[in-house]
């Protein structure tokens, strides 16, 4: 009976009431600061919460980071959404992967954004901001990855720079049809572009001779 009355006396020693009263007042500081809009304030009562009154709350936290957020503060917004991004509360879980994909697409990072807000919609499939941007960047990336492909082609379909053989032989083609020999010049042409793909850069030439050659024979 006196081991459980010295424990409780502990116990109860443990339960600083004059601390306790400090951080309930500065949780309710911190909270009129940030929903007010002075998010100057609310990181610095946010911070004496976390640095001296060691209060561990993940809806603190988040708070603080919003604020730093806010303040345009991005590395320590994201250093402090990182370390919610792991929290066991899923809705916070969620609202931070959100933000950090939000800075990610700030930076142009839409790989890693996407990342994000898919890490955000596996915490909570409800949160409807992390879904819209999820579909909003994969659409984004899908776009890109059209674009490329299509340049990407346009590239290998794109004619070769005509070498200095193509060239001269062009100027020869040239004066062939300015002598109307334009049967000759065609031949002149396909025969040099099975020696050098470049002469296919002529190819529209190439095909105009072909139109005359084939009026000719009519």
């Amino acid at each position: 009976m006196k081991w459980l009355l010295v424990s409780l006396f502990l116990f109860a020693a443990a339960i600083d009431p004059i601390k306790i009263g400090k951080i309930n007042r500065t949780k309710t500081e911190a909270r009129k600061a940030y929903t007010s809009g002075d998010y100057k304030t609310a990181v610095a009562k946010y911070r004496y919460l976390v640095d001296t009154l060691d209060v561990v709350e993940d809806e603190a936290l988040l708070n603080l980071a919003n604020a730093y957020y806010l303040l345009k503060d991005t590395a320590h917004a994201f250093t402090e959404y990182q370390a919610l991004a792991s929290s066991e509360k899923t809705a916070v879980r969620s609202k931070a992967q959100q933000q950090l994909g939000v800075m990610h697409h700030q930076k142009g990072q839409y790989e890693e954004a996407m990342a994000s807000f898919k890490a955000a919609l596996k915490a909570d499939p409800a949160n409807a901001d992390a879904r819209y941007n999820y579909e909003m960047i994969k659409k984004k990336l899908d776009e890109k990855k059209k674009e490329e492909e299509k340049k990407k082609n346009q590239d290998q379909n794109k004619p070769q720079e005509p070498s200095a053989y193509a060239k001269r032989l062009k100027a020869q083609a040239d004066a062939l049809a300015a002598r109307f020999q334009f049967k000759d010049a065609q031949a002149l042409m396909n025969e040099g572009a099975k020696k050098d793909p470049s002469v296919m850069y002529y190819k529209d030439f190439i095909d105009r001779l072909g139109d005359v050659v084939t009026i000719d024979k009519k």
